[in-house]
């Protein structure tokens, strides 16, 4: 099974996160949610599930660079961990929107 995971918030605004949420691919049943009052916590979690359903099987929607570089006016050391954290090395690659 394939999931295909989005950060909830509307575009460049990371005061309206609405948590993390998960779904099957091709359809809109939910299967994990994370939301917490802690996005970086929340980001830990879910990289920590997706561990545990095989990174493979987890795609991940554009959001979940987008809130992490938006969220840079909000804390700068948890928007780099939060990078960090979903790509790895590759966290300041297509950071050009």
């Amino acid at each position: 099974m394939i999931f295909y995971a989005c950060v909830k918030y509307d575009e460049h605004n990371p005061g309206t996160y609405k948590g993390i949420e998960v779904t099957t691919l091709g359809s809109n049943d939910v299967v994990a949610s994370f939301e917490s009052y802690d996005p970086l916590e929340d980001y830990r979690n879910f990289v920590s599930w997706s561990e545990g359903v095989g990174e493979d099987n987890v795609g991940i929607c554009d959001s979940f660079k987008h809130f992490a570089k938006d969220y840079q006016t909000v804390s700068d050391d948890a928007s780099t961990m939060m990078i960090s954290m979903v790509y790895g090395d590759h966290g300041e690659c297509g950071t050009q929107y």
